[in-house]
């Protein structure tokens, strides 16, 4: 990430650009360490990238214009700058893996880390997670996402640009604007549509790299060196203006990249061609800063695995002393990685060819070790048991659940597994999200002993809402997918006389929370049409909303000649109860969580709800609309669970409630409701 380089154009060294590298750098280490003002420090990564955009951009045209440019040479270059340090953190990781992560935690960290071997662990990413959601907290080498576009930039840049250059030179920067054009509208228009996808991959990214490109090129072909005093410090005052506001201004929940990167970018570019401004030549030039900027590359290395294993020993959030000490730890080895790796190797003296056939070597070898990991599944023979019960909860997990429908989907799965509709028995239908997915094994035992099926409509992140829509920035297209969905199953049931009790069951404090552990930074709020200015409608009015929407699902069942039952949440919880199981079986980790007191350092099986006063808020909307029925029942499967309002089980012995911090397994499903009763077939009219 923003990997140095030496001075282009003149080839002489520009302090100021590791100033800007410092700027960088303590955006994003401050923002991962969780420092409050710091809310769009993400936004470092982008300068970044024009930095490396405008450092290779202007090796390959100063090399390109007088013949000189070699791909071999280019890849020796990139090789020596790049992984000497990545493989020395890759390494560091995959022993600390071994050390301190679970068979399944290992077995991800093995994807992830052959991924990254690859250069392509951005796609792995943008496949399988969400940078803004909490749980990437616990992933080592979620950093490595922005390597992978980087990396690909290269294998792409010298071809085009030699390409072009060949072609006829004076059409290389009009070529590179288009390109930076043309990718900036993609990013902008589909932002909305598949923002993750925005996020991660090369074809939205790689006008942030080209603008920097441009610039190169662009001084290369003119006099940009010697723009007038006045013009140069105006510029440069406002680029830093334009870099520093989206670090304090921007949060998690802004769509990005996208036009909101745009002063980050921008601003970049003008400090970049301010050289001679006071800016440049005194502030961004002050030794301290360029230092930092030196070490800036391991520094992005090493900080964000240190912080996800302190993650993963604290079992979540850490405290701001913590955070501190790790960040200082991070620079630390930085400073030493640098030192005594970065730049000895980068002084190699070697040939092209015998060096990159050693770093081929050397990858080829850590790509089987990673292989090993992943594929062996972690190694399962260093902690049998705890595989064992890793296996159980993954087996159990709602996750598994293949009758629940997906995102971007809006049928109801109506194969014969999930949709039991038979002419001689009454049906249970179980209307809901993910959580109501999670209990379907406890609602199915309790259905057979009564005599009922089971019909199944659940779908993720979808409460059980009619008139409503819920829709969050995040995930544009789950809002018309779920507003069709529960439309259509709200059809299926009235055309379904067999069904004769529909349970009604969610996370019902989706739309009012932003900050419930598993849910990550997600802006999930209802409103009454599909959402237009992407504004959250007011707490009040949310919940006004969902009570009317609540009566207005029990009303529409009532009237189509069904009994009603509607289930309370169960307990959510800020710590992750399979985390503090495997922090019990796992020795090198339990011994430093008990050496550092944290909170996973016990295993006592019941744990504090997490509760915050947003939830108040859906669950008092949920009460007060059953209220209006009497005949409706509510379920509170709090009780259930909770020995008070202080204690709630995750673990019944050896048997694992909960397969993360909000969603039950098979087992906590049956623990939950093992003294619930459904009507009989004579309640409820056979």
């Amino acid at each position: 990430m923003g990997t140095p380089e030496s001075g282009i154009l003149d080839r002489s060294y520009r302090p100021d650009i590791d100033g800007l590298r410092c700027i960088a750098i303590l955006s994003v280490v401050l923002y991962h360490a969780g420092v409050p003002l710091i809310t769009g420090g993400f936004t470092g990564v982008d300068i970044f990238f024009v930095i490396s955009g405008y450092l290779i951009g202007g090796h390959i045209y100063s090399e390109l214009r007088i013949g000189d440019f070699s791909y071999i040479r280019f890849y020796y270059r990139r090789a020596k700058r790049i992984l000497p340090a990545f493989y020395t953190v890759l390494g560091f990781t995959m022993l600390a893996a071994l050390l301190l992560l679970s068979p399944s935690e290992a077995t991800e960290f093995g994807r992830s880390a052959f991924a990254a071997t690859l250069s392509s662990s951005n796609i792995l990413f943008w496949k399988t997670t969400n940078y803004f959601n909490p749980s990437n907290e616990f992933n080592p080498l979620l950093m490595t996402w922005s390597l992978g576009v980087e990396e690909q930039f290269y294998v792409l840049i010298p071809v085009i640009m030699a390409i072009l250059a060949h072609m006829r030179r004076k059409v290389l920067l009009p070529a590179i604007l288009a390109v930076c054009a043309i990718s900036f509208i993609f990013a902008w228009r589909v932002l909305a549509i598949h923002p993750i996808f925005v996020f991660f991959m090369l074809p939205a990214r790689i006008w942030e790299l080209g603008v920097g490109v441009g610039l190169a090129v662009s001084e290369l072909n003119s006099d940009l060196n010697a723009l007038p005093p006045f013009i140069a410090r105006t510029l440069s005052v406002i680029g830093v203006t334009l870099m520093l506001a989206p670090v304090f201004l921007l949060k998690n929940t802004t769509l990005f990249p996208g036009a909101a990167a745009l002063p980050s970018v921008l601003g970049t570019a003008m400090v970049l061609a301010s050289r001679i401004s006071w800016i440049n030549r005194q502030f961004l030039s002050f030794s301290p800063f360029v230092f930092i900027g030196k070490v800036s590359y391991s520094w992005y290395l090493w900080h964000w695995p240190l912080l996800a294993f302190a993650h993963i020993l604290y079992g979540g959030e850490l405290e701001p002393i913590v955070s501190a000490m790790v960040v200082a730890s991070s620079f630390v080895a930085a400073v030493l990685s640098y030192i005594l790796v970065e730049q000895p190797l980068r002084r190699s003296s070697r040939a092209p060819i015998p060096l990159l056939r050693r770093y081929f070597a050397l990858s080829v070898a850590i790509l089987a070790a990673c292989a090993v990991l992943w594929l062996s599944r972690g190694v399962p023979q260093r902690l049998p048991s705890l595989a064992a019960i890793e296996s159980q909860v993954k087996d159990q997990s709602v996750l598994n659940d293949s009758c629940m429908v997906r995102d971007g989907q809006n049928e109801p799965n109506q194969s014969p597994t999930c949709f039991e509709i038979s002419a001689s028995r009454p049906d249970i239908a179980l209307w809901g999200d993910s959580h109501s997915a999670a209990l379907v094994p406890g609602i199915r035992d309790s259905g057979r002993a009564r005599g009922y099926g089971l019909v199944e409509l659940t779908k993720t992140d979808c409460p059980p809402l009619i008139g409503v829509h819920i829709y969050s920035p995040q995930y544009p297209l789950e809002e018309e997918a779920c507003f069709q969905f529960n439309r259509n199953v709200l059809n299926l049931l009235k055309a379904n006389p067999n069904v004769r009790i529909v349970i009604l069951a969610s996370f019902w404090e989706l739309p009012f929370s932003l900050r419930t552990p598993g849910h990550g930074n997600a802006r999930w709020y209802l409103s009454s049409e599909s959402a237009k200015d992407h504004e959250a409608p007011p707490l009040d009015a949310s919940r006004r909303l969902m009570k009317q929407s609540i009566a207005t699902t029990i009303k529409s069942l009532q009237e189509a000649g069904k009994e009603v039952l509607v289930f309370e949440d169960v307990p959510t919880f800020e710590i992750n109860p399979v985390s503090r199981v495997r922090t019990a079986s796992i020795p090198v980790r339990h011994a430093l969580a008990v050496w550092l007191r944290t909170a996973d350092a016990s295993d006592p099986g019941f744990a504090h709800p997490y509760l915050i006063p947003e939830a108040a808020l859906a669950s008092s909307a949920l009460k007060e609309a059953v209220a209006e029925f009497s005949n409706v029942v509510l379920v509170d499967l709090v009780q259930e669970i909770c020995r008070g309002a202080a204690d709630c089980y995750y673990r019944d012995r050896s048997r694992l409630l909960y397969s993360d911090t909000d969603h039950l397994t098979a087992d906590g499903a049956r623990y939950a409701l093992r003294d619930f009763r459904l009507p009989t077939l004579a309640e409820v009219g056979k």
